[in-house]
């Protein structure tokens, strides 16, 4: 599959964007009152793997134009990978936690 740097570009944009809306949907909703550490959490989860791929692009970059080293390309690779399958692990079990909260008999 071969992936353009507008298109990871427009994806690490989007990452942005949802982090962002989550926290600001969270604040207004009253749901994070107090202190809205877990919104700021969730950004800096979403901010932090939009980081290492923007990290991976430009190493991949600079080894597409032989200027980069390719024992780094794989490390950033391997390492934003890790990255995004903890984010979706975690959202995952959230998303299992929420649904098990709204099933609980009242």
């Amino acid at each position: 599959m071969t992936v353009s740097a507008n298109f990871a570009a427009s994806a690490y944009a989007d990452v942005m964007k949802a982090g962002e809306q989550l926290a600001k949907n969270a604040k207004t909703s009253g749901a994070l009152e107090d202190t809205g550490e877990f919104a700021d959490l969730v950004k800096g989860a979403l901010n932090s793997v939009s980081e290492m791929g923007k990290t991976s692009e430009a190493t991949a970059a600079q080894v597409a134009s032989g200027q980069g080293n390719l024992v780094d390309l794989v490390t950033t690779i391997a390492e934003t990978e890790v990255a995004i399958e903890t984010l979706v692990t975690t959202r995952d079990r959230v998303i299992s936690a929420y649904r098990d909260i709204m099933n609980m008999p009242i």
